[in-house]
Parts: structure tokens; C-alpha cells; sequence
């Protein structure tokens, strides 16, 4: 009797109308239907000719070209019997560092070197995305990127505005000094296109949106999507974007996320560990895609990152993201701004001139 084995990295995702079958070793995933889903599952406890059995004559070839399927794309292979040495896959999550990713609004009138930033990236802190809304000198950036030598940062990401003195060659002088920059995003670009520097190993996105203020952020598209272990297991326990996650506005005010409206603090007055210990902080760190309403019924929710800033009922914690335009029901995607039920919403947040 032939049995087929998925490999335990393989986990399947049920939504409401689709399912998700996400391969968390080979960082990729697949959109399927839920019965297609509910024969994966059914294969998982019993051998290839109960299932035809069960599914009955009439699905055999429908059944058989599912196999096929996970065998091409090396999802998981056929035995004799299922082999209890594959092990279900461990879906704990944690990391050493308190905060272990960082968002910061560039202001040039703040002082990136003071008590509170030494403490910040004297810790565990492995991503910084540092948002420049206004034109900024190469002087300046690298005078900035300077800060994080020492510092455990692996990845920072730069979101900078289009202008004649960051040219390609300038960032790729740029990063190939300061090699922890691993993506660059230019806003207020003429074109949208995608250039590669430091011998093709850095991505650099032009984007013709002008992103001028933190009212851009918290849009879900499936570009965004990531299919790998570290967001898949930290999204079965917290929240995808705001876990261990600390922001500094534009003012040097201490928050979750630039766009939320709680701040904990100026960075000139405050210090890191007052603003661990307080509760109110880590308010919105256990939320996970599970207790959110739609995304708990979403195929999706464990490759997607999350926004609490930006809801669809301001005044419900656990609401959709307003800047969601897919509905896990239907399977279908639409335009978020135009969908005449989150009208009131983006009012609300003031959201109407960035969507003109």
C-alpha cells in the first residue's frame, strides 16, 4: 500500500473560501482550494487508495493530478508507509532582545547618539527602517548609518525621497560602506522600476507614490506576503507587525508605530526601560491574526504582517485592516479606498487626501 508524506516544514492554511499551503523551508506558497486542502488532510492519516476509496471513483483523476502536483513542486514523496520520524514541525516563537525591530521617522534636529538611542542599540535590535519624507544630503544618511556600527542590527531598510544627489551610484558608495543596508525604497519617483546595486545583492524599488507622512503605512498586498519560519511562528502567538516592536516619530516621540496615536515618551526625556515596564506598551503585542475579525478567516493571515493602526472600526482593537481590499469569503481582491464601507473609517483617520 503507497502512502504520500508531507514534509513537516509543509503547513496548510484553512480560510474561509481558499486554503494556503506554505512551504516555510523554500520560502513559497500555494493558493489552493479548500478540497484540495481537505484531500491533503485526509492523506496525512491514510494511504493513497483509501483516500480514492473514500473521495469515491469519480475523483480519482482529480485526487491523482493533487499528488502529482505535491511531488512536482517536492511538497513531499510517497512510501510504503507514513513515517513517524517526520516529526511535526515546532511552532514556538521568541527571541533574546526585548525589541528586535525599530521604525524611525528621520529628523535632523534629533539626536541620534543620546541615553536613550546607546540603550535602544546597545540591546538586541535586528531591523531599523528609517524613513526620510523629506530630501536628505548623502552626508547626512551616512552620518546617520554610522550610528549602527557596533550595534547588532543586521538589516536596515531606507525609505528615502527621489532627488538628484542619491543617484544609483551614490547609494551603491553608500551601501558598500555601510553593507547592514539590505533594501532601499525611493518614494516621489517618476517611474515605478526595480534596480539592483552592490553587484546585484540590494534591491532599490522606485515608487511613484509620495510618501510624505506615516498615513502611508499599513497597506496589505500580497507582495508583502512572506512564506518563511520566523513570520509563520511568530503569527501563531503574536502580532505580526507591532511584536517587539519600537518607533520614533518625526517629533522623538516613543511609540508602537509611527501611526498609532500612543507615545510613551520623548526620546530626550525617557529611557528604554521606562518605557518596557510600562503595561500599556505591549497592549497590542498579543494580537495575532487569529483574534482578528476576517483575518482569523483569512488563508493568508500567517504570511501577512498586520496593522492595528489603520482599522476599519477605529474604535475595535481586534477590527480588520482597513488597508485590506481582500475578501477571504469571495477569494476575491478589491480596492480598499474605494469600497464604500470603509468610507467612514478613512475620514476618520484623515485619510482622504493620501487616496486622491
Amino acid at each position: 500500500m503507497e502512502y504520500f508524506n508531507l514534509y513537516a516544514n509543509c503547513q496548510l492554511v484553512k480560510g474561509a473560501s481558499m486554503s494556503l499551503l506554505c512551504d516555510l523551508q523554500l520560502r513559497r506558497y500555494y493558493h489552493i482550494p479548500n478540497d484540495t486542502a481537505e484531500v491533503i488532510t485526509f492523506l496525512q492519516q491514510h494511504s493513497i487508495d483509501e483516500c480514492m476509496a473514500h473521495y469515491g471513483e469519480d475523483n480519482r483523476e482529480a485526487i491523482t493530478g493533487y499528488i502529482d502536483f505535491l511531488l512536482s513542486k517536492e511538497l513531499g514523496f510517497t512510501d510504503s508507509r507514513h513515517l513517524p520520524e517526520l516529526t511535526p514541525l515546532d511552532l514556538s516563537w521568541d527571541r533574546f532582545g526585548d525589541i528586535t525591530n525599530v521604525i524611525i521617522e528621520y529628523n535632523e534636529q534629533l539626536d541620534y547618539n543620546n541615553a536613550f538611542f546607546n540603550e535602544l542599540f546597545g540591546g538586541q535590535v535586528q531591523g531599523v527602517e528609517i524613513r526620510c519624507y523629506e530630501a536628505i544630503q548623502p552626508a547626512q544618511l551616512a552620518q546617520l548609518l554610522e550610528r549602527f556600527n557596533g550595534a547588532t542590527v543586521k538589516h536596515i531598510k531606507l525609505i528615502l525621497p527621489f532627488g538628484l544627489t542619491l543617484e544609483l551610484a551614490t547609494l551603491d558608495k553608500l551601501v558598500k560602506q555601510y553593507p547592514r543596508v539590505k533594501s532601499i525604497l525611493v518614494h516621489a519617483s517618476p517611474v515605478d522600476k526595480l534596480e539592483k546595486i552592490f553587484d546585484g545583492t540590494v534591491p532599490v524599488i522606485f515608487y511613484q507614490g509620495n510618501i510624505r507622512s506615516c498615513l502611508a503605512c499599513g497597506e496589505i498586498r500580497t507582495n508583502y506576503f512572506m512564506a518563511n519560519m520566523e513570520l509563520f511562528t511568530e503569527s501563531q502567538h503574536y502580532n505580526t507587525c507591532l511584536n517587539r516592536k519600537l518607533s520614533i516619530d518625526l517629533q522623538g516621540r516613543v511609540k508602537n508605530c509611527p501611526s498609532l496615536p500612543e507615545s510613551y515618551g520623548h526620546v530626550s526625556t525617557v529611557s528604554l526601560q521606562e518605557v518596557l515596564d510600562n503595561k500599556d506598551f505591549h497592549k497590542y503585542s498579543n494580537i495575532r491574526k487569529d483574534d482578528i475579525r476576517g483575518c482569523r478567516d483569512c488563508e493568508f493571515r500567517h504570511v501577512c504582517t498586520d496593522c492595528r493602526a489603520y482599522r476599519e472600526d477605529p474604535n475595535d482593537l481586534y477590527a480588520k485592516p482597513l488597508k485590506c481590499g481582500y475578501d477571504p469569503y469571495t477569494g476575491s481582491w478589491e480596492n480598499w479606498s474605494a469600497n464604500l464601507l470603509k468610507q467612514q473609517a478613512i475620514a476618520w483617520y484623515g485619510l482622504n487626501e493620501l487616496i486622491k
